[in-house]
């Protein structure tokens, strides 16, 4: 039954967050929504409206789970094979735009914006960038002596400085960006954006 609360609750908060936006939607809008729920019931599942939309992203995000993981244990792809796949793949689909539609200027929310550097921390970086690069320096398609630093370093710069939540999304800009992140990691035999994105941004 408390599972079944939960979930509805994140349902409800996300059916509010898209139409309403985060910042207009209220714990009591996400009340009326639950058909006879008290707020007692919302926080013993969450201490926050922050917490709500951790919640509503992670299982968002969630979707892309099965997806990173199939690239990233692909056999017919080298290590730097997989790192261009899935940045290709997160940065343009249809479960990260939804998280972009909802999410607040992360600037202006430091707990969210906490919760989020703490997953690029402690999953992006271990589960995906860190062991693809040490996986493309042995198959020879990575040149690179620092594979910890240097998944830090991509890590910050595409969820950081390409993030729209925190620099604004304009297609010139982040075309600009893409081909200098590509000429910085070029020395390592890294292409994060084919050209295929770039042209089809160049084009929208």
């Amino acid at each position: 039954m408390q599972d079944n609360t939960r979930e509805k609750i994140i349902a409800v908060a996300s059916n509010l967050f898209f139409t309403k936006g985060y910042e207009k939607t209220t714990i009591a809008d996400i009340i009326k929504g639950l058909d006879g729920l008290t707020k007692g019931a919302i926080y013993h599942h969450f201490e926050s409206k922050e917490d709500i939309f951790n919640a509503v992203v992670d299982t968002i995000g969630n979707k892309n789970i099965e997806i990173f993981n199939n690239i990233k244990n692909d056999p017919n792809l080298k290590g730097a094979e997989k790192l261009t796949k899935i940045v290709s793949t997160s940065f343009y689909n249809e479960n990260m735009d939804k998280i972009t539609e909802i999410s607040p200027n992360l600037l202006d929310s430091p707990k969210l914006l906490s919760s989020f550097m703490k997953e690029i921390h402690e999953i992006t970086i271990p589960q995906y960038i860190e062991p693809i690069i040490k996986e493309g320096i042995y198959d020879g398609s990575i040149h690179a002596t620092h594979e910890k630093e240097l998944a830090e370093l991509i890590a910050i710069m595409l969820n950081i400085w390409m993030n729209p939540l925190m620099f604004q999304r304009e297609n010139t800009s982040i075309i600009h960006k893409m081909e200098m992140m590509n000429e910085i990691f070029e020395s390592y035999h890294i292409i994060l954006f084919h050209n295929e994105l770039i042209e089809k941004l160049t084009s929208m």
